[in-house]
């Protein structure tokens, strides 16, 4: 027979409920009637109550060795995993409220175009159980008045490969294009690194307290967290004075923070992580370290991320505010800013992204021959008559072979052979597969018979 289910708090307060209704005279045929009359005085009982009758149960179960948590098939306690899932709730509304509140403060003060934001990414060999084998990490710093002011970038060396991990290291290493760790040369000073990434924090307000929010990728998060701890704990540093949160959070929130119109910022946040993920600098040449840069790979690189994101943000905000964009510091330098004001003209007042989405419209490609490098030709599409340093080369189809050719005439006519073109074999000697000293074609004769 199966086991009868553990009895519960409420199962205890009907048994004390129907000895009350006994005393008054009231009697109950079944369970089924009990719990109707006792379940809604169940459900408005004081917490006082409830308190008692939970312990009642609680004790019950001990005494039949019943387990009083719930577990998962892998034995995890379901407890354990519901506090987890509400303590990551918990940090992700406190992570809202702070980045509001970041945004609020300067935007009331009329500082928003000067807020200093600083955006963080790392390159990982791979992932070590919960730890990530960090080889690369770069934090830029801009606003949307001056654009991109510094860059601190850093190649890591994390010297030895934990055991069994040489494999995923080697594959991240050529992702990603960083050297494998070197075990003959010292490994990097993380107290150092970490000791740099504070005066860098710190560099607009030496004396703060705080130190300022550091923004990336949500699926970049876990790693940067991890190795901000790493360097912690190497350093016996408080991990808690840094903060990481989601760059499309802010960026969410900046944009709507400063729009004027309607039809400018985000309905949801959801399309903020979308246009960032859209990465419509991701083949921008000469914007990654040097390393990276000479082995082209700069896609890959953590600087040239951070420019994207930084270029992304701005392409779509600095226009809402106002700010003359200049490449190099807004965007890359190899874009035509009179072709970009011409646009902004055209859009009468409507000041949306330029830059990025500008270069989605367009389809004329021009190659400058002496710097070998792309440009988006946007003047010509735009206004025939303005004054560009380049000209606009139309990309033609040429078909591979001409349509309606009548190839027949090509190709002359196979001459006649007969059998005295075909000299018979010589005989063969002893070889693998022949019985005996015959001539092929004897062989075939026979077998033909």
């Amino acid at each position: 027979m199966p086991k009868k289910p553990p009895r519960n708090a409420f199962y205890f307060y009907m048994v004390d409920f129907r000895e009350e209704q006994r005393k008054k005279g009231i009697h109950y045929e079944n369970m089924a009637e009990l719990a109707e009359a006792a379940g809604p005085l169940w459900r408005d009982a004081p917490p006082s109550i409830r308190t008692k009758f939970d312990a009642i149960a609680k004790r019950e179960k001990e005494k039949h060795n019943i387990p009083t948590k719930k577990f998962t098939s892998t034995g995890v306690s379901i407890a354990e995993i519901e506090q987890q899932e509400r303590e990551q709730r918990e940090a992700e509304e406190a992570e809202r409220r702070d980045i509001k509140n970041f945004v609020a403060v300067n935007t009331i003060s009329g500082r928003a175009p000067s807020i200093d934001i600083f955006l963080m990414d790392v390159n990982a060999f791979c992932k070590v159980g919960s730890e990530y084998l960090i080889g690369e990490c770069t934090i830029l710093r801009f606003n949307l008045r001056d654009g991109i002011m510094n860059i601190y970038h850093e190649m890591i060396n994390p010297g030895t490969i934990p055991m069994g991990y040489a494999y995923e290291a080697k594959l991240g290493s050529q992702e990603f294009c960083i050297p494998l760790p070197d075990e003959t040369v010292p490994r990097s000073n993380y107290m150092h690194i970490l000791a740099t990434t504070i005066d860098y924090l710190k560099q607009n307000n030496r004396n703060a307290n705080t130190l300022p929010p550091i923004f990336t990728m949500p699926d970049k998060v876990a790693a940067v967290q991890d190795f901000i701890m790493q360097m912690c704990r190497r350093a016996a540093e408080d991990d808690s004075l840094f903060r990481v949160y989601k760059l499309d959070t802010l960026f969410f929130t900046l944009i709507n923070a400063i729009k004027s119109r309607p039809d400018e910022g985000f309905p949801k946040e959801s399309l903020a992580l979308v246009q960032l993920k859209k990465d419509m600098f991701k083949y921008t040449p000469g914007i990654g370290c040097e390393h990276h840069n000479r082995e082209d790979k700069t896609v890959e690189c953590t600087t040239s991320r951070v420019k994207r994101w930084a270029f992304t943000i701005m392409d779509s905000c600095c226009p809402v505010v106002g700010v003359d964009m200049k490449p190099g510091k807004h965007l890359p330098y190899d874009y035509d800013m009179d072709s970009i004001l011409t646009y902004q003209e055209q859009k009468k007042g409507k000041m949306g992204a330029t830059v990025a989405d500008l270069s989605d419209q367009t389809s004329n490609i021009s190659l400058i021959s002496d710097t070998s490098t792309t440009m988006y030709d946007t003047a010509s599409s735009l206004n025939s008559s303005a004054d560009t340093s380049t000209k606009s080369v139309k990309r033609v189809h040429v078909p591979l072979r001409m349509p309606k050719t009548n190839f027949s005439k090509v190709f002359s006519a196979a001459p006649e052979l007969s059998e005295s073109d075909f000299p018979s074999l010589p005989l063969a000697g002893r070889g693998r597969g022949m019985g005996s000293s015959r001539s092929i074609a004897s062989s075939v004769g026979k077998s033909s018979k």
